[in-house]
Parts: C-alpha cells; structure tokens; sequence
C-alpha cells in the first residue's frame, strides 16, 4: 500500500520524504504516475503493476539517505512486468482527532480500502450502489491474491488514529478476501496491541458488520460529546469492555433460563 496524496506521488519532485515519496525514489517509475493521475476522488484509488526497485535507502525524512543500487529478483509475468501491485490510496486529512470517528469519515476509509461491486454483505456498512477502491480484486481468485503489504496508514502528518487505520484495513481485507501483513515501523507495543486486538474479535466470532456497529457506538457512546481533544476511552478497551460485558450478560441470561442444566 502506498499511503498516498490525494495528488498522488506527493513531495516527490519536491522536498517530500516520507512513505509516499521514499517509494517513488526507490521505484522510480512511480513517478510517471504524476503526469498521467489526476487528483484521487474519495471513491478512487490507483493500482499500479510491474515497476521495479533500483535503490536501497536508510532514514526516513530528514536522516533519509540513498544506501545502495539494488537488484530486483521479483519474478516477471506474461508482460516481463515484475510481479509487484502498487495501490495507492490516500487517507483523509483530520485537523482534529475526534473528527475520525465520525461515521462518515470511518465509511471513506473503509470506502478507500474496500472494493465491492454495489452494497458490502453486512447491513449498515457500505450503502452506496459505486465501485470502491482498494484491496479487493474482483476479477481474481481470492486463493491467487497475495497478502496486503500495509502499516500506519494516514497516521503521521494526516492526523489518523493507529488502531483505528489497523481496523479500518483489517476489516476491508476480511471483506475482500485477503491476508494482511501489518508493519508497524519498530512500535512493539502496537504490534500487540492490532495482534492482541485480532485475536480477541475473531474468537468473539465478530463480523465485519459487527465491527462497524461497535465503532459507530463507539462514536456515539465516548465521541459524541466529548469537549477534549481526545475521549476518555480509548477505542480498543472500549470494545475489550463491550464485547466481555455483553458475553457476561449472555451468560446470566443462558443461566437464568436454564440453559447450563
């Protein structure tokens, strides 16, 4: 995943160096995208097949450094195209951090991850008849698609909530199909946090819908009316805590009716 502009390809051409940019100078073939892509609308995305990387690299922004030329042995297709796809998407801009839990801003991202051809499967998710853009690939195999290559997308200068872009891109990949591997750039403790987080959600036997349906409540529950910049709830305990509370409640239900005899 590129973690794209809007105007793809970003400072590259200029003094840009961070993801975006450091991928175009590595992959320098990117950078032909610039002339050709207009600016990404928020149902857009673009995917990119066969560059190559020239270059290795230390750093990044200012203590970015070119390292050495580098030999690509990814393997070629029927094209000699590398077998290497490229999506960029770029992730929405928040001057404030609540302002990502707002069940438009959540439905954009999901919408810039996710693909489907007219509504998603789970009520309340995705409601508009349009192509979204992203990981899923229609026209292939989910068994012959590879893993979705991601990290803390939109999470720097973008304003975006790591947990949040991590659930975001997990649900979108379950919807279409696909395996993640998630980098988190060196941060341990995010890295169990989304690992700990998966787990959890998956042996709770949560569906994609369920997941959208916590966040809104989320939203509404800690978000809402919060007069801080951030809420007093971080999103992850919030749906540890739901999600136990709820099963808890469950349990006294089954037990008041019998059902454990």
């Amino acid at each position: 995943v590129d973690f794209a502009n809007r105007f793809v390809g970003g400072g590259v051409t200029g003094a840009g160096l961070v993801q975006e940019e450091i991928r175009f100078l590595i992959n320098p073939e990117l950078i032909v995208s610039r002339l050709i892509t207009e600016v990404l609308d928020h149902n857009e995305c673009l995917i990119i097949t066969g560059t190559e990387q020239y270059s290795e690299y230390t750093g990044y922004a200012e203590t970015y450094r070119w390292a050495r030329s580098h030999e690509d042995d990814t393997p070629r297709d029927e094209w000699q195209r590398r077998c290497t796809e490229i999506v960029a998407i770029d992730a929405f801009h928040f001057r404030r951090f609540l302002d990502q839990f707002v069940p438009e801003k959540i439905r954009r991202e999901l919408n810039k991850a996710s693909q489907t051809q007219g509504k998603l499967s789970h009520p309340g998710v995705l409601q508009n008849d349009q192509a979204y853009c992203g990981f899923a690939r229609p026209a292939v195999p989910p068994q012959h698609l590879s893993a979705v290559a991601t990290g803390n997308w939109g999470c720097g200068a973008f304003g975006g909530d790591s947990r949040l872009k991590a659930l975001i891109q997990i649900l979108a990949a379950a919807e279409a199909g696909r395996d993640v591997v998630y980098f988190t750039f060196g941060d341990a403790e995010l890295m169990r946090d989304i690992y700990n987080m998966h787990t959890f959600l998956t042996e709770k036997g949560q569906t994609v819908g369920d997941i959208y349906r916590l966040l809104l409540r989320y939203y509404n529950e800690e978000c809402r009316s919060c007069s801080t910049p951030g809420p007093d709830v971080k999103l992850y305990p919030f749906l540890y805590n739901t999600l136990e509370s709820y099963a808890d409640s469950t349990d006294e239900d089954e037990k008041g009716l019998g059902f454990d005899d």
